[in-house]
């Protein structure tokens, strides 16, 4: 796979267009359905994760369909492979669905909204970024409770904005495509919102400004008995490290301060390890490896570093039960971090990767100026009009790739682009509905009574 082009822009644009005649938007819209166990795959994936977080993450994918959607990654990705597509490869994040993008500070500590989780990020299909996309919006909207008419509606002129925002990027010049402005006041400017949720994400912008590293210190630390400042325990969620484990970690951080740039390698030249320990975040990743390092400088103040164990993307977890080693996931944390700095705006600078042992992580700053929207809370309006600034951004993130001039020329200016993949993405929505009371049905009580009531009363009637 390859995204280098040698072609102009407006060759590359006419070839995209040309596609249409071998793959007409007709052919997206159907979905080919897929002869496989989803039991299976999630199985495999199960194995590379940490046992004893297993059952809660379980408990956490179980509590509505898309936190099982969000669990799933490898099914899609497997699913992906029987679709109609271009063909055009770009780098992608591989898991774009609505609940992965989000606020976070650029260098210069200015807050910028964008895609903020890369661990599935490589060079892909594009189409598979935009259908994961569009499928959460339908699968949150119907936990929202919102009517699937408005949802279907809000699927389709997100799509409209995709095309909408990569026109807007192709418009530009190559270099001015490279410093795309997804500071906060452009995004509010982008937002159609009325008095009241403009209010909400200002309000969302002073939490993250509050999300400092002495804020993450003081909410997840405490003295222990000899006065030392460390982590708190919340097992099996967090729990302190072995000693062998954190002598690797701490090898490990001298390996990453030679992948950040050398002034903030010289900057962490000044700190040192007070406390490691595991803790497990999110739906998608939980039961990866990750881990929180505190550090304390020189002066008495404090950094933490989180630390993610850089799995190959579900799709080969789900399709191998080959075991890691040191060279199968040496490669993995820097596939992260390149994807990483190609797709977002601006990336943080503490942003490396190392190997310790047979694993290899990726390393970025934690909950520094970091704030997600809070899906549950947003209004219909709200919701609405998310998803298509997140539709703006996804498309802002593939035209850094060179190929985007053919993605460009082919989804065109029609909206018979978006109407196929409205219709392609409500047949899969059904596709994870039944996924989803496939593996409710095989999973322990504990499990399935994290489920939603109405799924666990149409489980109770099934047996």
């Amino acid at each position: 796979m390859n995204v280098q082009v040698s072609q102009t822009q407006s060759a590359l644009q006419a070839q995209g267009k040309q596609l249409r005649q071998t793959v007409p938007f007709d052919n997206l819209a159907t979905y080919h359905k897929v002869d496989r166990n989803p039991l299976t795959y999630m199985k495999h994936v199960s194995q590379l994760l940490v046992p004893d977080l297993v059952p809660l993450r379980e408990q956490r994918m179980a509590a509505n369909i898309f936190a099982f959607y969000r669990g799933t990654d490898e099914l899609m990705d497997n699913d992906l492979d029987s679709q109609a597509a271009t063909k055009i490869q770009a780098v992608i994040c591989g898991d774009a669905h609505i609940a992965n993008f989000g606020f976070y500070a650029s260098p210069e500590r200015q807050l910028l909204f964008d895609l903020n989780d890369f661990d599935e990020s490589t060079v892909g299909s594009w189409e598979g970024d935009l259908r994961r996309f569009l499928v959460s919006i339908l699968l949150e909207g119907q936990v929202h409770g919102f009517k699937e008419k408005k949802v279907l509606k809000a699927v389709k002129d997100a799509c409209a904005n995709y095309r909408a925002g990569l026109i807007a990027m192709m418009n530009q010049s190559t270099l001015d495509r490279f410093y795309p402005a997804n500071d906060v006041r452009s995004v509010v400017d982008k937002l159609p919102l009325k008095a009241d949720g403009k209010q909400l994400l200002h309000h969302i912008v002073d939490k993250a400004t509050k999300q400092t590293s002495e804020e993450v210190v003081r909410k997840f630390t405490t003295l222990d008995r000899n006065g030392n400042l460390v982590f708190q325990e919340n097992p099996p969620r967090s729990v302190r490290v072995d000693e062998t484990t954190q002598q690797q970690l701490t090898q490990g951080l001298q390996d990453y301060r030679k992948t950040v740039r050398t002034d903030v390698a010289l900057l962490l030249s000044q700190y040192h390890i007070t406390d490691i320990e595991r803790h497990s975040v999110g739906v998608g990743s939980f039961g990866t490896l990750c881990y929180l390092v505190l550090l304390t400088a020189t002066d008495g103040s404090h950094l933490v570093l989180q630390l993610k164990e850089a799995l190959p993307t579900w799709k080969q977890s789900g399709q191998t039960t080959q075991k890691l080693t040191a060279a199968s996931e040496y490669s993995q944390g820097k596939r992260i971090v390149d994807c990483q700095k190609i797709l977002q705006s601006a990336w943080d600078p503490f942003l490396g990767y190392f190997k310790a042992g047979n694993k290899s992580f990726y390393v970025r700053q934690f909950r520094d100026m970091k704030e997600s929207v809070k899906l549950q809370d947003l209004t219909w309006d709200e919701y609405k009009a998310y998803t298509g600034v997140c539709a703006w951004i996804l498309a802002t993130a593939h035209a850094q790739s060179p190929t985007a001039a053919m993605i460009r020329g082919y989804v065109g200016h029609s909206n018979k682009f978006d109407e196929a993949m409205v219709a392609w993405s409500k047949s899969y929505t059904k596709q994870v509905q039944q996924d989803y009371r496939t593996w409710l049905k095989a999973m322990p009580k504990s499990v399935q009574q994290c489920a939603p009531k109405q799924v666990i009363d149409e489980l109770g009637a099934n047996h």
